[in-house]
């Protein structure tokens, strides 16, 4: 039986999320980066953009406000 992150697998993908410094987007860039996705965060906020990079790498994603 194949694991979820198996069929839903986003390695070697980019994934930019518009809105990533609200609520929503931030944890939507969160999950894409666990499913293996490059993330990049766009959004109004410079520092929440920051907060959200860190958090993905601390996940150990790869991350780009």
């Amino acid at each position: 039986m194949a694991l979820l992150t198996d069929l839903f697998s986003l390695e070697g993908q980019v994934a930019i999320v518009t809105g990533g410094t609200g609520v929503l987007g931030g944890v939507m860039a969160r999950g894409l980066a666990l499913a293996g996705a490059k993330i990049g965060v766009l959004g109004r906020r410079r520092q929440q953009a920051e907060a959200t990079v860190r958090a993905i790498e601390a996940e150990g994603g790869t991350a780009l406000a």
